[in-house]
C-alpha cells in the first residue's frame, strides 16, 4: 500500500493545481500548509487506531481529502462541485492504483517485493496524480469562473462509479475474474471523464475564440463609425477654412478696387456665415462635450441630415469622460439610424439635455425605420422549413424590441444612477430616452 504521506502530498498538490486562488499567494500558502499538517496528524492518529494498513491508508486520505476541501472553502474561488470534484478525485486515484499495481508488479522479470516494490509503488502513484493534474488543469481554470453545471455532478456521479468499482462494491457486474474487471472498467471510465472533460474545454476555447472575434469585429464596427464622424469634422474644418480663403481673397480684390467702405459689411456678414458652420458652432459650454456634438453636427451636414441641438448638463455629478460617453453613445445611434432611413420624411435629429433637480434627461428624437418584426412566429408556419419550426422549438427567442445596440455603456451608466434608457416608436419618429436620478 502506498504510504499515506504520498498520497495526501499528491491530494494536496492537486488541490493547489486545480482550485483558482481567492487571496494572495501567502495567504493560500499558510492555509493550504496548515490544513496539509492537519491532514498529516489525522493519517497519524488514524494510523495508531486502524489495524489494517490499507484501511488506515484510505481512511487517512479521505481525512486528510475533506480538510484540504474544508480549505478550499475559503481560500479558493471555484464553485462547489469543483471542489467535490476534486475531493472524490484524490481517495479514488488511491483505490485505482492498488487496483492497477498488483498486475503490474507481477509482470515485472525480477522479483517486486520489499524496497523494490514500495519505490515502484509510489512512482506510479505520482505519475498517477500527475496525469490527472495534467489532464484536467486547462479545462478547470477554463471554467474556474463558472457555477455548479449538471455536467460536473455527471463527472462527480462518475468517479462515484469509479470508487465503487475500484473498491469492489460492483463485482457482481463481472462474470469472469472480478479483478481484472475492475481494472478494465475503472480504466475506461477514467479515460471516459478525461475524453469528457477535454472535449468540453475545446468547445469551450472554440465558443470563447468566437466570442472573441465577434466582439472584435463589433469593436472594429464602432472604431469605424468614430472615424467616419472624424473624417465629416475634418471634412468640415476644411471647408471653413476654404472659406476663410476666400473671405481674405474677396477683402483684398475690394482694397485694390477701391472700395474700402463696403469691407466691415463683409466681414460681418463673413463672420456670421463661419458661425453658421456645424463644426464651429457652439453647442455647449463645456469644450469636450460641444467637441463631441459638433462632430456629430459635422457627421449630419455631410449626410444631409438636419441637426438640432439643445444641450445643457449643469451641476450634475458626472465626471466630463462619462457625459462625453453618453453623448457620443447617442448622438452616434441616432445619426446612424437616420442615416439607414429610407422613409419619405426629411432627415433629422434632435438632442436635448435638459438637467433637474438632482436629475438628468437626454433626449434623441430622429426619423428610423420602423424596427423589424421577428424573424418566425407559430402562427406564420407557411413556407417555412422544418428546421425553422425546430429553432423556434429550440432556441432562445429574441426579447423585446427594446435595441439597444451600440448604447451599452450608457446603459450601465444610466442603471447605476437609478435611471431607465428606453427607445420608443411612434409613426413619425424615433425616441431616444435616458434619465438618471442623483
Amino acid at each position: 500500500m502506498t504510504s499515506y504521506i504520498l498520497v495526501l502530498f499528491c491530494s494536496a498538490a492537486l488541490f493547489a493545481a486545480l482550485m483558482l486562488d481567492r487571496f494572495r499567494f501567502w495567504t493560500t500558502l499558510v492555509v493550504g500548509g496548515a490544513a496539509f499538517l492537519l491532514a498529516l496528524l489525522s493519517g497519524v492518529l488514524l494510523h495508531r487506531v486502524i489495524e489494517d494498513p490499507a484501511q488506515g491508508d484510505l481512511l487517512a486520505c479521505w481525512a486528510g481529502s475533506a480538510l484540504l476541501f474544508a480549505a478550499s472553502l475559503v481560500i479558493h474561488s471555484n464553485n462547489i462541485l469543483q471542489k467535490l470534484f476534486v475531493l472524490l478525485l484524490c481517495p479514488t486515484c488511491l483505490l485505482y492504483a492498488e487496483v492497477f499495481l498488483p498486475p503490474v508488479l507481477g509482470l515485472m522479470p525480477f522479483p517486486m517485493s520489499g524496497m523494490a516494490g514500495a519505490v515502484l509503488s509510489a512512482i506510479f502513484t505520482l505519475l498517477l496524480y500527475l496525469l490527472m493534474g495534467l489532464c484536467l488543469y486547462r479545462p478547470f481554470q477554463h471554467f474556474s469562473d463558472r457555477g455548479p453545471s449538471a455536467f460536473l455532478a455527471g463527472m462527480c456521479v462518475l468517479l462515484c462509479l469509479v470508487y465503487l468499482i475500484c473498491i469492489g462494491k460492483a463485482d457482481f457486474l463481472f462474470s469472469g475474474d472480478p479483478l481484472a474487471g475492475r481494472l478494465l472498467f475503472a480504466t475506461l471510465l477514467f479515460m471516459l471523464m478525461i475524453f469528457c472533460f477535454r472535449s468540453v474545454y475545446q468547445a469551450g476555447r472554440f465558443r470563447s475564440v468566437v466570442a472573441e472575434e465577434q466582439n472584435r469585429q463589433k469593436c472594429l464596427h464602432r472604431g469605424s463609425a468614430d472615424f467616419g464622424d472624424l473624417l465629416a469634422a475634418v471634412q468640415e474644418a476644411h471647408t471653413a477654412h476654404k472659406h476663410g480663403e476666400y473671405a481674405l481673397d474677396t477683402i483684398s480684390v475690394m482694397l485694390q478696387d477701391g472700395v474700402p467702405e463696403q469691407v466691415p459689411a463683409y466681414i460681418y456678414m463673413a463672420k456670421h456665415t463661419a458661425t453658421q458652420a456645424p463644426i464651429l458652432m457652439q453647442y455647449h459650454e463645456n469644450p469636450y462635450l460641444n467637441g463631441v456634438i459638433a462632430s456629430k453636427a459635422a457627421f449630419a451636414a455631410q449626410n444631409g441630415i438636419e441637426f438640432q441641438c439643445n444641450a445643457a448638463t449643469g451641476n450634475v455629478p458626472l465626471k466630463t469622460s462619462e457625459l462625453c460617453m453618453l453623448f457620443h453613445e447617442m448622438l452616434s445611434r441616432a445619426c446612424r439610424d437616420t442615416l439607414a432611413y429610407t422613409g419619405e420624411e426629411p432627415r433629422h435629429v434632435r438632442f436635448t439635455a435638459i438637467p433637474g433637480e438632482d436629475s438628468l434627461r437626454l433626449e434623441a428624437v430622429y426619423v428610423a425605420d420602423p424596427p423589424e418584426k421577428p424573424p418566425f412566429a407559430l402562427a406564420e408556419l407557411k413556407g417555412k422549413k422544418f428546421s425553422d419550426l425546430v429553432h423556434w422549438l429550440f432556441d432562445d427567442q429574441p426579447e423585446e424590441k427594446t435595441d439597444l445596440a451600440g448604447l451599452e455603456n450608457t446603459a450601465e451608466t444610466v442603471m447605476l444612477h437609478s435611471g431607465r434608457l428606453t427607445v420608443s416608436n411612434t409613426p413619425e419618429e424615433t425616441i431616444l430616452l435616458a434619465e438618471m436620478r442623483f
